[in-house]
């Protein structure tokens, strides 16, 4: 996905998940400020509420479509809605939809249509908490802005299906045990809908690995896989692999809205990471609580082994790993990532603890921070995990070892629960390395940081432990 249309999703999440807005609420309370005729429902007001009862009553009878209009521009679903007519509901958005609570599809075939870019806007829809879209028929209709999506039940026919496929709902895995990915090559759209993956078991010997997908994006600007959560993995790899929970290889491809929780553990010479082992892509608003670890000369990352800037943008934003993160000698270990080499990272964190063996290269946020294939940079970013090495490691509260010229601007460490607490060593080979800065606890937890965007990052003492969350990847 190039990087003009991650900008337009990223507005309109950041525009979602702001303060004061503009919205039409399909609720428990009364229908207001709503116009409801022939079958379809408009906002007449810039706050609108569209009781979901009287929603599943026109439903049972026809079709129904509800519309944001330009006044109330964002659809916000703070209600379970379910029918088992086969009339479809469609939600039509000027700029958002914000599923925040589950959409049961019972109908047999049922029909559901989304539209997120009315007048052009590049709107977008995101699930938040519980929300999710569930439907009971594997031929039923689901339309999102044009495309007509396959539904699947099953990981084996993720992979049979055409340029458009989504989870019809949450899926466990069981006791299968898989020796490699599931999907081996994936350059189509994968929308979850909210759902999970639960209980993804791969062992794999010396030379294997993978996640769910092995390779996403083999061509440019294809593959894409979004709003979908792979929970409890259990992957164990061998020497010179790699693995990550929902990608192993992500060439071009554009991961979004996704995240991971379990553990994966490598061997010598392994590149491991929470979601994905090995990105040159996009990742954009996900985020990775896994335990991960690897032996000597590995590269190991809380949400990706190793980023690059080689294939794509190599971009990683409005992102975060809270896991514990380990590695053997000589191994380059990140609470974010293992080693970023010129790609771009932004507005993200780390949070889990850090440890490296031997000589390891150990930092909060990144072990390495190189530049081999051009100009990448980081910025708007900071770490908190506690970072540990053995007699020989290179120690960095956010980075272990700068060798890059890339841009660093407005990144940030804690001086406290890092255990680096000397102020000049947010890198572990450079005195005072530019753009980057040691916070107290109480000054990171006190107000956003400086360079720190309101619009996406939020403050609050009872939200992410008092530290800067991302309003529109807030932690669940």
């Amino acid at each position: 996905m190039c990087t003009k249309t991650v900008a337009l999703l990223a507005a309109s999440l950041v525009a979602l998940a702001g303060g004061a807005r503009a919205d039409l609420s399909i609720s428990n309370k009364p229908t207001q400020n709503m116009d409801c005729q022939a079958g379809v429902c408009t906002a007449t007001a810039r706050k609108a509420v569209l009781n979901v009862g009287d929603l599943q009553t026109m439903l049972a009878t026809g079709d129904v479509k509800v519309t944001s209009g330009n006044l109330a521009q964002v659809i916000e679903i703070d209600a379970p809605v379910s029918w088992t007519s086969t009339h479809r509901l469609t939600l039509d958005s000027y700029r958002a939809i914000a599923f925040n609570r589950p959409v049961l599809v019972a109908g047999s075939p049922g029909a559901l249509t989304i539209i997120t870019d009315g007048a052009g806007s590049g709107g977008d829809f995101h699930f938040f908490g519980k929300g999710h879209i569930e439907f009971w028929d594997l031929t039923s209709s689901l339309i999102i802005n044009g495309n007509s999506y396959r539904l699947v039940r099953s990981i084996r026919k993720l992979d049979r299906v055409g340029a458009f496929v989504a989870l019809a709902k949450s899926i466990d895995a069981g006791k299968t045990v898989y020796n490699t990915s599931p999907i081996q090559f994936f350059s189509a759209t994968l929308d979850g809908l909210g759902n999970t993956i639960s209980h993804l078991t791969i062992h794999a010997g010396q030379g294997g690995g993978g996640g769910l997908i092995g390779i996403l994006g083999e061509e440019c600007s294809k593959g894409l896989v979004r709003d979908i959560g792979l929970l409890s993995v259990d992957m164990m790899i061998g020497n010179t692999s790699s693995a990550g929970a929902l990608v192993a290889t992500n060439l071009c491809g554009t991961i979004s809205n996704s995240y991971a929780t379990g553990q994966i553990s490598g061997s010598s010479n392994s590149v491991v990471g929470g979601l994905v082992a090995s990105s040159s892509g996009t990742i954009i608003r996900s985020y990775a609580a896994v335990t991960v670890s690897g032996g000597d000369d590995s590269i190991v990352g809380g949400l990706v082994g190793s980023a690059a800037g080689e294939q794509s943008d190599g971009l990683i934003d409005q992102s975060s790993a809270t896991g514990m993160i380990s590695g053997g000698d000589r191994a380059l270990v990140g609470g974010l990532a293992g080693r970023n080499v010129g790609g771009m990272i932004s507005n993200s964190y780390a949070a889990g603890a850090v440890t490296g063996g031997g000589s390891a290269l150990v930092g909060g946020l990144i072990g390495n921070d190189a530049n081999y294939f051009g100009a990448g940079f980081l910025r708007s970013s900071y770490s908190t995990g506690a970072a540990n090495g053995g007699p020989e490691a290179l120690l960095g509260g956010l980075i272990g070892d700068d060798e890059s010229s890339n841009s660093i601007n407005d990144a940030y460490w804690d001086l406290e629960t890092s255990g680096i607490t000397d102020p000049s060593k947010g890198a572990g080979n450079i005195a005072n390395d530019p753009g980057i800065t040691g916070l107290s606890d109480a000054q990171l937890k006190f107000a956003l940081p400086h360079g720190f965007d309101s619009k996406i990052w939020g403050s609050n003492p009872n939200i992410n432990k008092g530290y800067p969350y991302l309003r529109a990847n807030p932690p669940q």
